[in-house]
């Protein structure tokens, strides 16, 4: 006897409200249905009389397609457990790679997640990463190249990365990523971009991420210099410097509740400037971190996305601007598309497959969120070997997989969440398996119907 599986999804469509979109948790598969269906199916989690209702050939299809289930409750639960380490183990065989020239930094940016390295002093702040490191790195990389794994990208963070002094660092790593034919791009603050524009051009950067937050003062008591004054003109001027250069640009804002009226400004500015519809220029705005802002100034991304449909109207273009809804839509649209597999993943982020983040010490982290926090190392260069020897927190960050964390056994989204940020739940509960949630259902629910019936073209 059948039974309706608990990791279905009912999402009523907005368009024609006689159908539902159905989602399968673990399945990955998404179905437009009678509002009849739909109905049958959820109250038959709690009743299966009502099954009774759906045809042979329905019921025969949703069998197929996994809203009805033969398994039990909890041979559905081995079932994820075993998509899960599928999805994690495959996931390691592509490495991201950030690399920290330096800690320093010229900001003092009043949001900084980063703002406890200060207590380190000015000396350990100051350190730079050796060549010798640099060396290590890349003949690991090496290794893991010819073991078969894909090194997708190289990333300089700090930080500053691009501090005028670090000049000799970046361009040494830059040298090490065209010989091992890695990408390479950063994020950087943009102060002295214009001291590195031949090296960016040289090296042909995939791009160079840099952050205004508003117009003018704005943006200048929000992201300032160590000893206080503005930085918004200067960013600016490097940026067209870098756009007239063919350097790819993209601009992020941090919003919280402080500024918020800067998102349209920003946009009319960037049009005012002629960066819209350039080929090398992209924006986006994200919400700053609720667990790093004071009570009552932070702002949720499904808050900042109201902000942004005043914007762009509430069609899907709007979720461009924003990285959690870009990166959904984007992955649903292309499944919608190419009739390929639903975006289904183990871990929230790279920090717990195949991300590396290597400060200047020769420290390995999983991600740039918990830099400097010993107890959450999991590795460090061995300059002797050339090579990374992780520590017993390794597998604590690698193998934190979504249906190892109890607060997600129950959650039909587990699969396309991956448990939230790590980073941010040992911030609010101190341990990295606890769940982050941050709106996810919220989201997920607002994407998935717009891009389906955009998609399918439902009217």
């Amino acid at each position: 006897m059948c039974r309706v599986s608990k990791n279905n999804i009912y999402l009523k469509l907005k368009k024609d409200p006689e159908k539902y979109l159905l989602v399968q948790g673990y399945r990955g598969s998404f179905d437009v249905v009678d509002r009849s269906i739909a109905e049958a199916l959820c109250n038959g989690e709690k009743n299966l009389e009502y099954l009774k209702t759906l045809s042979d050939e329905d019921r025969e299809i949703l069998t197929k397609r996994g809203y009805l289930t033969s398994a039990t409750e909890a041979e559905e639960e081995e079932i994820i457990s075993k998509i899960s380490d599928i999805l994690n183990r495959v996931s390691k065989n592509t490495l991201t790679i950030t690399i920290m020239p330096t800690y320093n930094c010229n900001f003092r940016c009043e949001y900084c997640f980063e703002q406890n390295l200060l207590k380190k002093g000015k000396e350990w702040l100051s350190g730079k990463m050796t060549a010798e490191i640099v060396d290590s790195i890349f003949i690991q990389l090496d290794k893991y190249k010819k073991a078969g794994k894909k090194i997708s990208s190289v990333y300089l963070f700090g930080g500053e990365p691009l501090l005028r002094n670090n000049k000799d660092i970046v361009e040494y790593i830059c040298k090490k990523c065209r010989e091992a034919e890695i990408p390479i791009s950063c994020i950087s603050n943009g102060y002295d971009l214009d001291k590195y524009i031949d090296l960016l051009k040289e090296y042909k950067f995939d791009k160079i991420q840099i952050t205004v937050d508003g117009i003018g003062k704005e943006h200048d008591k929000r992201r300032f210099l160590a000893g206080g004054q503005g930085t918004y003109n200067r960013i600016m001027n490097n940026i067209q410097l870098a756009l007239d250069n063919g350097i790819n640009i993209t601009v992020r804002t941090n919003v919280n509740k402080k500024n918020t009226d800067s998102i349209e400004v920003l946009i009319n500015e960037y049009k005012k400037r002629g960066w819209v519809g350039m080929k090398n220029f992209n924006y986006y705005f994200k919400a700053t971190l609720r667990c790093y802002e004071e009570i009552g100034t932070a702002l949720s991304d499904v808050e900042l996305m109201h902000q942004l449909a005043e914007q762009y109207g509430d069609t899907p273009q709007r979720f461009q601007f924003n990285t959690i809804y870009q990166g959904l839509s984007n992955s649903i649209g292309y499944m919608l598309k190419n009739n390929s597999i639903a975006p289904l993943r183990s871990g929230y982020c790279g920090a717990h497959t195949g991300m590396y983040t290597i400060d200047p010490y020769g420290d390995i982290y999983p991600c740039w969120d918990v830099l400097a926090q010993d107890d959450c190392k999991i590795g460090k260069v061995d300059l002797e070997k050339n090579e990374f020897i992780f520590n017993d927190n390794h597998d604590k960050w690698k193998k934190r997989t979504v249906d190892k964390i109890e607060d997600c056994k129950e959650c039909k989204y587990k699969l396309f969440c991956g448990g939230g940020c790590s980073a941010q739940a040992k911030v609010v509960s101190n341990d990295i398996n606890r769940a982050y949630c941050d709106d996810f259902t919220n989201i997920f629910d607002e994407v998935v119907v717009e891009i389906v019936e955009k998609n399918l073209q439902i009217s």
